[in-house]
């Protein structure tokens, strides 16, 4: 049999066969039903009986029929329904989108009140951590220009794995390619990173800058080539540190372009990776100690008779850090096969051998890697003149390191006016704060200060600088480390590398870690826990 029901969609008719008879229970469509009293459904049941018996058998209606007018009647039941339920919805709808569209325009008049001025201009030298994350958080804000004397940004912590050809929670194959791989990984070309184009960038090629209090000035290549000058309204220094050797690139010469970096660091690992030799690294702080730890799991594994030997001037390893960290480490280092020398300054004997200062013991090597003497990038501001006319050159307070002296609370330079910034390696400041989340917060917060300018409500909420709780991981190897929130190991072994990993997953793509939620963290200031209790072989 086929029956006409109506659409819910669009209130027709379609046409479908019937299923098979079945018996319909009550349902609460039948409930809802107004009641007929007693009376009227005696008369109506024997009309119905007189008119049925009154038929012919084949014009009686059939148990079919009957169901289909039963399902009419419940599709007809169910639209009225859908038709009121969506009647309230659309009620709602357009209450939410009404207060949507109120939030907008409030919004929208906020920022065209608080940039009724021109946009202003901000000029960021240096493009490391500090510098592209100002850069990112600045340019729906404001102009932004970023200078940099390289063209590509380095993730400086991945160098130490790269340079033994390995990565975070990856197996090294010893294989040139897979090396080149793990290098790459931590290399992102500048226009890559400023894609979008609403911040430009100018790459110096080793050419020289001037700072002065209204502009930046980028000489020419050549004499023959004009200056370039820049205005700012606001200027944030975040040119970092720079390190003797191929730990953490100069950014001159060939090192300016990616490719020549590449090359750089694949020399130096063909010289330290080659069987049967001794590397000396020098310098028993967080460098010193991840770059020792990957190169003796390399020669582990690689079994071609390398070793390593650490040397640190100080009494134990990772000064900055708390004692049971320190000595956490060493058992790592020592187990894990590098001879650790600590407690006196060793005197270089030539390219490749050092001498104790105090017991005269001499240690020998094949290489050299200098893990300290990190300097911060300040000697463009030591060029400061005597001459007081305008086109003097900035003068830049430093400290006895070189670094730039600053407000804490604000970051901005002491001497100078209020628009300079510092943030990063450049700035005076702890040195346990010398970390790249520190970098990335600083900035977030300078960038903040700059978007408010001229909003005395919002920089008053906003507040002074307050460091977040210090979170690192110090690798001990591709399946190894250590985690360190404030003064306590949260984690070690392969729960840290897979920690540290994350980290360079999520800051090599400049991934949200706000500020503002990090610095309401605890800070893990406590008693150390005993040292005996921290096992190297432990992974919890």
């Amino acid at each position: 049999m086929i029956a006409r029901v109506p659409s819910l969609a669009h209130g027709t008719f379609i046409t479908r066969p019937f299923p098979r008879a079945r018996t319909v229970k009550p349902s609460r469509i039948d409930a809802q039903r107004p009641r007929v009293p007693a009376q009227r459904q005696c008369a109506l049941r024997a009309t119905a009986s007189s008119q049925t018996r009154a038929l012919a058998p084949s014009e009686r209606a059939s148990p079919a029929a009957r169901a289909g007018e039963r399902t009419v009647v419940i599709a007809d039941t169910v639209r009225a329904r859908a038709n009121a339920l969506n009647g309230a919805m659309s009620a709602h709808v357009r209450v939410a989108l009404l207060a949507l569209a109120l939030a907008l325009w409030l919004r929208k008049r906020t920022l065209n009140a608080s940039s009724s001025t021109p946009r202003r201009k901000v000029i960021v030298l240096g493009a490391g951590f500090a510098g592209v994350q100002a850069a990112i958080d600045l340019r729906a804000h404001c102009d932004v220009e970023v200078i940099d004397g390289k063209e590509y940004f380095e993730f400086v912590p991945g160098t130490l794995a790269a340079l033994a050809g390995a990565r975070p929670m990856s197996t090294s194959t010893f294989a040139d390619d897979a090396a080149t791989r793990a290098q790459r990984a931590i290399m992102v070309p500048y226009a890559q990173i400023f894609k979008d184009k609403r911040v430009k960038f100018t790459c110096t090629r080793g050419r020289e800058i001037d700072v002065r209090d209204d502009c930046v000035i980028v000489r020419g290549e050549r004499s023959s080539m004009e200056d370039v000058r820049l205005a700012y309204d606001e200027l944030i220094v975040a040119t970092g540190s720079v390190y003797a050797g191929v730990i953490k690139s100069s950014g001159v010469g060939r090192e300016m372009t990616m490719q020549g970096r590449m090359d750089a660091y694949a020399e130096a690992r063909a010289s330290i990776v080659r069987g049967n030799t001794t590397t000396i690294i020098v310098g028993g702080g967080v460098v010193g100690v991840e770059l020792a730890a990957e190169l003796a799991a390399r020669a582990t594994k690689a079994n071609n008779g390398s070793s390593v030997v650490l040397l640190h001037a100080g009494e134990r390893l990772l000064d900055a850090l708390p004692d049971h960290i320190g000595t956490y480490v060493t058992k790592a280092l020592i187990k894990s096969g590098v001879k650790v020398y600590v407690g006196q300054k060793y005197e270089r004997d030539g390219e490749n051998a050092f001498i104790g200062v105090a017991n005269k013991n001499v240690i020998r090597g094949d290489y050299v890697l200098m893990a300290i003497g990190s300097k911060p990038a300040t000697e463009f501001l030591k060029r400061a003149t005597d001459d007081s006319s305008e086109n003097a050159t900035l003068d830049v307070p430093l400290d006895q390191f070189g670094r730039i002296r600053i407000d804490p609370s604000t970051r901005r330079v002491i001497g100078v006016e209020s628009r300079v910034y510092a943030v990063g390696d450049v700035a005076s400041k702890p040195p346990e704060h010398m970390l790249a989340s520190y970098a990335h917060w600083e900035a977030e917060y300078v960038a903040t200060r700059i978007k408010y300018h001229g909003n005395a409500k919002a920089l008053a909420k906003l507040g002074a600088y307050v460091p977040p709780p210090r979170l690192m991981a110090i690798s001990l190897g591709s399946f190894d480390g250590v985690m360190v929130w404030g003064d306590r190991v949260v984690a070690t072994g392969i729960v840290a590398a897979m920690f540290k990993a994350l980290v360079q997953f999520w800051f090599i793509r400049f991934l949200p870690a706000p500020y503002g939620v990090m610095k309401m963290l605890p800070h893990m200031r406590c008693a150390p826990r005993d040292p005996a209790r921290l096992s190297p072989a432990s992974s919890s």
